[in-house]
């Protein structure tokens, strides 16, 4: 009996110091204070972890995937990371989209700003700017991808949190996820393998979507 009570209290410790392990480190604080207000810097990583893990052309992830909070420089643990995340376990999935929807999709983004709202985007691989004083749904002003301004016609595919996919936030207005294929990654997933790719990740300053 002791003997198996000793082996019972060996995994026990294993699988604790296995589960509490770091995956990577930051090298400063990631700010998520207000994600429904504008682009934070968590918001970013986790667009660029999704967009990282399908090679996509694009990623985006609405305000209301995420959660309020600091991730703090130093040792990250996938504690910290789920704790960030509103579903850390909701599937990562392309769809392909028209520039037009691209474009539909952000209007709506910033159609509150500045008062918040979890359709706010955060994303990856592009870059876009909108009028604050405009009227709804003529706000933007500039979409590029790869410095290329974005024609409705264009063909896009996007990567993002299957919930925004199948039209989460208001989004189904613009599209469905009748065609989208999953990952096979979660959100959480991604941003665990993205950090532990990197060894160390850095908060990205770059603006995506900015107002002007």
């Amino acid at each position: 009996m002791k003997r198996i009570a000793l082996f019972l209290f060996f995994l026990l410790i294993t699988s604790t110091s296995v589960f509490a392990a770091p995956v990577g480190r930051a090298g400063a604080d990631f700010d998520n204070a207000r994600p429904q207000r504008g682009e934070t810097a968590w918001g970013r990583l986790v667009a660029d972890s999704i967009r990282d893990a399908t090679s996509a052309d694009i990623a985006l992830v609405n305000a209301g995937a995420l959660k309020t909070g600091t991730l703090r420089a130093g040792e990250i643990s996938s504690a910290q990371i789920n704790a960030l995340l509103s579903f850390p376990g909701d599937d990562v999935v392309t769809i392909t989209i028209t520039g037009a929807q691209l474009r539909a999709a952000l209007e709506r983004a910033v159609q509150a700003y500045p008062t918040g709202s979890t359709a706010f985007l955060h994303g990856a691989g592009f870059t876009a700017a909108f009028n604050t004083q405009a009227p709804t749904n003529e706000r933007l002003t500039v979409l590029r991808i790869k410095g290329r301004e974005v024609q409705n016609a264009d063909s896009i595919q996007a990567a993002m949190p299957a919930g925004l996919a199948q039209g989460g936030a208001g989004y189904f207005t613009i599209w469905n996820g009748d065609k989208a294929v999953k990952a096979d990654t979660t959100v959480s997933q991604s941003i665990i393998a993205l950090v532990k790719k990197s060894g160390e990740v850095s908060p990205d300053s770059t603006v995506r979507l900015q107002p002007q």
